[in-house]
């Protein structure tokens, strides 16, 4: 289970902030809790969601407990965290220009969103979580969700829409 998840969750570590070692050691403090307690995963509907959660959780907790690095605030008791998405594409797709050019032109779309909006598309697109998935991660409602995303693809296209 460890090889199958592992990159996902270091990605999305690094996409939400932190820094690598601090992503490593919440990974590995993630699969010792569930080695020491196998009961949890006998609850989990989505293994893969179940670890996402369990790593932002670990991830904040260090993060409250160092007060580093990361900026959060604080919002109707909902924690704010810059999530930062690259896309990474495949070393063979760079060294193409007309991929590279793709790429950048995402990237900049993607920096006009919020960094709330970024996690979410991030979230539902790349991961396919469905919204209840999304909205338990991110502590807001299901309709807060579908609205997010809606808000996130209604920007893009105002903004971009020649490009889409």
């Amino acid at each position: 289970m460890y090889h199958t998840y592992v990159n996902d969750l270091f990605t999305y570590g690094l996409y939400l902030g932190f820094d690598k070692e601090s992503v490593k050691d919440a990974i590995h403090d993630v699969f010792l809790k569930l080695a020491a307690n196998r009961n949890f995963l006998n609850k989990a509907d989505n293994i893969k969601f179940y670890l996402f959660s369990s790593l932002k959780n670990r991830l904040i907790d260090t993060h409250k407990n160092r007060k580093e690095h990361v900026t959060l605030k604080t919002t109707d008791a909902n924690l704010e965290i810059p999530f930062n998405m690259i896309i990474n594409l495949e070393e063979l797709l760079i060294e193409r220009e007309e991929k590279l050019q793709i790429k950048n032109e995402i990237e900049q779309m993607l920096e006009t969103l919020t960094p709330r909006q970024r996690e979410i598309i991030y979230l539902r697109y790349i991961h396919e979580y469905d919204y209840k998935q999304i909205s338990q991660l991110l502590q807001i409602s299901v309709h807060g969700c579908r609205k997010l995303v809606s808000k996130a693809i209604m920007s893009l296209r105002e903004k971009f829409d020649s490009k889409c």
